[in-house]
């Protein structure tokens, strides 16, 4: 007996797809870096506001491993050691 109200399997296939096309393509954003982009992509797939995607996200990159890059810490960083390094050949 099947039931109309009940989705099909092929329905089921799909919807598993797009949501296995959602989960890489977050993955995929991650790996390169984009966190901003993968906590988008979770929250227009999944419909969750803004904190529970972020702590989606943070528990992926967690699960996976990923490393992230930090643009800010970086060139905070380098322009601290050029600064040290002028102040030191002044000195000289």
């Amino acid at each position: 007996m099947n039931d109309e109200n009940q989705p099909s399997s092929s329905d089921q296939d799909d919807a598993a797809d797009g949501q296995s096309e959602v989960a890489q393509h977050i993955l995929e954003s991650l790996r390169q870096g984009n966190k901003i982009q993968a906590i988008k992509a979770y929250r227009e797939s999944t419909g969750e506001g803004l904190k529970e995607s972020k702590e989606a996200i943070d528990a992926l990159i967690e699960k996976y491993d990923i490393q992230m890059k930090s643009g800010c810490a970086s060139m905070l960083l380098f322009a601290t050691s050029f600064l040290l390094l002028l102040i030191f050949v002044w000195i000289q």
